[in-house]
């Protein structure tokens, strides 16, 4: 009888463990198809359905280096979870040779390639670290999701920005705007400017015209604010980078197309 009762005991404690190992994996399998939704809207347009090169519609459009090949297990695999997360929730780096930002030997700095960390919650961003593995046959490793935080960051309201200023001044802001553009946050890798960049959002090279320079200032600082199901992810966008954007965008006065644009852009 006491043998007995002490086999039901470890049949109970083994079917427990079973129950709580598949519990766990219906827990992940939950965050990977969390993490499928957010590629499948924030990524999948540069990084192709499935991660392949070539994929994506806006593939093609952006300039080198083009978006890393999801799906290549031996390069993927050499990276850590902790160091896909930090690519996907760093802060933008000025890339441009000797007047930008510091830049480590180590450290992942490619404009075209934004930063989601003033976008997206703790959990979310792990949860598209989750969804990326699966992309190369491979697993997150064991990730407490329940202790991540759930809320996604929160903007104060934005002021409205000082718009005048002197001729000269205007010219050396939009210099460095321009810098800004290209070099740090990667704008051209969505938005196209006559012949090059991307199609992710609409073409700019005459938001000259057609933009309001305060519009653009908040829009640029927390687009989520202006449209909150907007794809275009909060960079994390200084006052002074947000102004300098704002004036290069000013500057951009191209002739109108032969053709209407579509009603989309």
């Amino acid at each position: 009888m006491k043998g007995q009762h002490i086999a039901g005991v470890a049949a109970v404690a083994a079917v427990s463990a079973l129950v709580g190992l598949a519990g766990c994996g219906l827990f992940q399998d939950e965050h990977v198809k969390k993490g499928a939704d957010l590629y499948a809207y924030y990524c999948s347009h540069c990084h192709g359905e499935s991660g392949k090169p070539n994929q994506g519609f806006n593939w093609k459009l952006m300039p080198d280096p083009k978006p890393k090949d999801l799906s290549n297990k031996d390069e993927m695999s050499t990276l850590k979870d902790q160091e896909i997360f930090e690519t996907i929730s760093r802060d933008m780096k000025d890339t441009t040779p000797q007047v930008g930002d510091k830049i480590g030997d180590d450290e992942f700095a490619v404009p075209t390639m934004p930063t989601f960390k003033y976008t997206l919650s703790e959990e979310e961003l792990w949860s598209l670290v989750a969804f990326v593995r699966t992309l190369h046959g491979t697993k997150i490793e064991k990730k407490d999701f329940a202790a991540l935080k759930k809320e996604r960051p929160k903007s104060a309201p934005i002021p409205r920005p000082t718009v005048t200023a002197t001729p000269a001044e205007e010219t050396k802001q939009a210099a460095r705007g321009k810098q800004l553009y290209f070099n740090k946050y990667g704008c051209n890798a969505c938005h196209k400017t006559g012949d090059t960049g991307g199609e992710v959002g609409p073409p700019l090279d005459r938001a000259g015209f057609r933009l309001n320079g305060p519009w653009v200032y908040r829009w640029i600082k927390y687009p989520q604010i202006m449209k909150p199901h907007t794809k275009m992810p909060n960079l994390g966008v200084s006052d002074d980078d947000a102004k300098a954007l704002m004036f290069y965008l000013k500057t951009l006065n191209a002739p109108p197309p032969d053709k209407p644009l579509p009603a989309s852009s």
